[in-house]
């Protein structure tokens, strides 16, 4: 994640203007004409041309600090601190540098702009010596010297998660790609003959033949971090240029074109205006580079693009279900105009920059009874928690504890009357109290006031945290996670479940990792990745961090459910059931971005409940989702499971994707000895316990393995026996005392009987005969 906590480390350049820096600069300009007008610039104020020796080395060791700590450089390309792995780490020593015979866990200079690629190629002078190109500290970086040597001179291309090769390029990772992409820019610009962009970068150059696509997409969807912000500053002050990139990167777009990355200025856009009137537009249909103003009724017919909105005197405004407004500026409603945002609507923006006047936005929940909640969190400024949902009682409007070890401690009550919804912030607020009790129903929030824009830091202490989407626009759960880099995984409240006295006997918590979601429980829906606006959710975080929420992770798609569909992979869902209930699922999955340990953003643990629960095991933990590294068919699965109460279960598909559409899958119990193809559901009997190394998910026969075909289970009941054929039909069921006397004799076709006999503690016995004409005996104590 690029650290958070870097706001602390406050910046000494402002952008509430056009900085002084580039005053020469005529921003009527676009194109070639702009480009090298800049280019001009960072040449002429490029001043110090530092040394390769020691030069670049103090430059990185000034530049590259982790604000939380002097001591510390931040590596690029860089995911996890948390694992044995020293080549991905994060952070590193300022001190433990190495130039020469490097070992492992030493950090150097990685030229992002490989040498090799220059025209001609890029060289350094070495000690008290200076090349311009090679030696310009812009475009190096502190890396581990192992990712340094893995990435070498690979082009960049285009990926997902953390980062490694992509075939023969390399992708740098979702928190790294756009620091790649403003560096990349800045050395065409600076060195426009020598550092092509098209040299370092793979792929279509379809917004303009200078740029790679790659470099323009990254610019917009991985916006600048602090730390970029704190680093071009001390640059400046060791060369004398900055990245214009870094300070806007919307200078990119005016360039070069492509997806528009927001303009940090905050100036350089909505040159033309057009107003609609009731009935049309007076100068045209709006685009982002055109700002609307809206002074009659107006109801959306489809998606609006704009530079900025204004709605002005008694106008009504109506953004309908599934459609989107875009908007590059900002917002500002005139108080007495409205504004309203459907359930399913998207108000996406694209600059950081402060709204005026409310609005209204719609957002339905899932449906509820009575004595159900829902996790909600607020895309609107103050708006009170009261009044959102004034038929909840009082007393039932929860934030959560991160710092809590039992459910009755995790939740503390917040008076509703008194307190708004915090921007960011999740909260657990139960039905209205008038609700009913037997008929489910969907309740329509109404949040009103200011629609929130722009960045957010949301405290996540270590462990859970109950976090929300703080905007009126879907937010993209992948991005949110890449954004995050010590986030885990993500979990939704579903209540698929309803509560019985007070309690809810099965999970309802949903979970999410980038590499897909896994239901509360079989039946329940799939988290798709879309967040939608009003919607609370539980985080975990590895650390004491920081949330970053920012523009970019809104997303210009629509779907209905309160939680977007992963492509094709190497998947498969588990379900686990009873005769009455469904209790959880599990995800497992293949892809060449995990491995058989932990992997962040990819593995999930389970959110612990009192119910039974079917686990993946990483480390002796409890996982819910797992994923494993390219699949083989020698691999293993370790699974367990948990039993509160003694009785019959079932283990089966949800459904299969990729591979697993035709590759078989065995469950081997090691209890029994038996392997099963689950193709067919796996029914087994359990006593109450933990039991973390009873199955084991196989990919072939193994030799000398008898794959079960039937099962027949006794259970002993107050009042009854009930005896289940797991795939064969029960024709007669005999019943005998420990002398051989018969008690009862029962007579049918079914897969289950019910045989009434009241319990007197005795071993019994049980003569079965199948429809097959096939025999099994079983002993029950009864």
């Amino acid at each position: 994640m690029k650290k958070l906590i870097l706001l602390l480390f406050i910046s000494c350049f402002s952008f509430a203007q056009i900085p002084a820096y580039y005053s020469s600069i005529n921003f009527n300009q676009t194109g070639n004409t702009l480009k090298t007008a800049l280019g001009n610039l960072i040449t002429s104020t490029h001043t110090n041309k530092i040394s390769y020796s020691p030069g670049v080395w103090n430059a990185l060791q000034a530049a590259d600090l982790n604000p939380n700590n002097s001591g510390e450089v931040l590596l690029l390309y860089g995911y996890n601190d948390t694992d044995a792995i020293s080549k991905n780490d994060r952070l590193d020593l300022v001190g433990n540098i190495c130039s020469g015979s490097c070992p492992a866990g030493s950090w150097n200079r990685e030229h992002v702009y490989a040498k090799s690629l220059g025209t001609p190629a890029l060289v350094d002078g070495g000690s008290g010596a200076s090349s311009d190109a090679g030696e310009d500290a812009h475009h190096i970086r502190a890396a581990d010297v192992t990712f340094n040597a893995d990435r070498g001179n690979r082009l960049f291309a285009d990926g997902e998660g953390d980062a490694g090769n992509v075939g023969i390029y390399w992708y740098p990772g979702d928190e790294w790609k756009g620091d790649v992409a403003r560096m990349m820019m800045y050395m065409y610009l600076r060195y426009p003959t020598q550092c092509l962009a098209t040299n370092v970068g793979s792929g279509a150059t379809t917004y303009n033949v200078d740029m790679p696509d790659i470099f323009l997409e990254w610019n917009e969807e991985d916006p600048v971090s602090q730390f970029e912000k704190t680093r071009n500053n001390v640059l400046q002050s060791i060369q004398g240029n900055r990245n214009p990139f870094i300070d806007n990167p919307y200078l990119a777009t005016m360039i070069w074109g492509g997806p528009q990355a927001p303009d940090a200025w905050n100036t350089l856009t909505c040159p033309t205006t057009t107003t609609w009137n009731g009935s049309s537009w007076n100068n045209g249909i709006p685009n982002k580079n055109v700002r609307a103003i809206i002074s009659g009724n107006y109801t959306s017919i489809g998606n609006l693009d704009a530079c900025s909105l204004d709605i002005t005197g008694t106008a009504q405004v109506l953004l309908q279900s599934n459609h989107i407004f875009t908007i590059a500026r900002g917002i500002n409603v005139a108080s007495t105009a409205n504004f309203t945002v459907q359930n399913n609507a998207n108000l996406v923006q694209i600059n950081n920059i402060t709204n005026t006047g409310n609005i209204t936005i719609l957002k339905n929940s899932a449906n509820l009874l009575r004595l159900d909640y829902t996790a909600w969190s607020s895309p609107v400024g103050n708006q009170n928690l009261l009044s959102f949902s004034p038929q909840t009682l009082t007393n039932r409007f929860y934030t959560y504890n991160p710092g809590a070890t039992t459910t009755p401690t995790a939740y503390t009550a917040i008076n509703p009357g008194t307190n708004s919804f915090a921007i960011g912030k999740g909260y657990l607020i139960r039905s209205p109290n008038n609700w009913s009790s037997s008929t489910a129903s969907s309740y329509i929030g109404q949040f009103i006031g200011v629609p929130n824009n722009g960045e957010y830091f949301i405290p996540i202490p270590l462990g859970y945290n109950l976090v929300g989407n703080p905007y009126a626009a879907s937010i993209e759960a992948n991005h949110f996670i890449a954004t995050n880099r010590t986030v885990e995984n993500l979990y939704f409240w579903t209540h698929t479940t309803q509560a019985s006295g007070g309690m809810y006997t099965v999970n309802n918590f949903a979970s999410y990792t980038t590499l897909g979601g896994v239901a509360s429980a079989a039946g329940g829906a799939i988290p798709d990745g879309s967040i939608k606006p009003g919607q609370g959710f539980y985080l975990y975080t590895s650390e004491n961090e920081t949330a970053w929420f920012h523009n970019a992770l809104r997303y210009n798609t629509i779907n209905n459910q309160f939680f977007r569909q992963n492509n094709s992979k190497d998947v498969f869902r588990l379900n686990l059931s009873s005769a009455d209930k469904n209790y959880n699922q599990i995800l497992v999955g293949y892809t060449d971005k995990a491995t058989d340990a932990f992997d962040l953003g990819i593995d999930g643990k389970i959110f612990e409940y009192d119910e039974a629960m079917l686990y993946s095991i990483i480390d002796k933990e409890k996982y819910v989702i797992q994923g494993k590294g390219n699949f083989t068919i020698n691999d293993i699965v370790p699974l367990g499971v948990k039993i509160k109460n003694k009785g019959l279960y079932t283990i089966f598909f949800e459904n299969k994707d990729g591979v697993f559409s035709s590759q078989k899958v065995y469950l081997k119990d090691n209890f029994t000895g038996s392997t099963s193809d689950l193709s067919e559901p796996y029914s087994f009997m359990s006593e109450e316990g933990i039991f973390d190394n009873r199955f084991e998910i196989i990919y072939k026969k193994e030799k000398n393995i008898t794959v079960s075909t039937n099962d027949i289970f006794t259970l002993s009941n107050e009042n009854s026996i009930t005896v289940i054929s797991t795939q064969k039909e029960i024709a007669e069921i005999i019943v005998y005392d420990i002398l051989g006397k018969e008690i009862k004799k029962q007579n049918g076709k079914a897969t289950d009987f019910e045989i009434p006999l009241n319990k007197n503690n005795q071993v019994l016995l049980l003569d079965i005969t199948l429809k097959d004409g096939s025999k099994h005996h079983n002993k029950v104590i009864h």
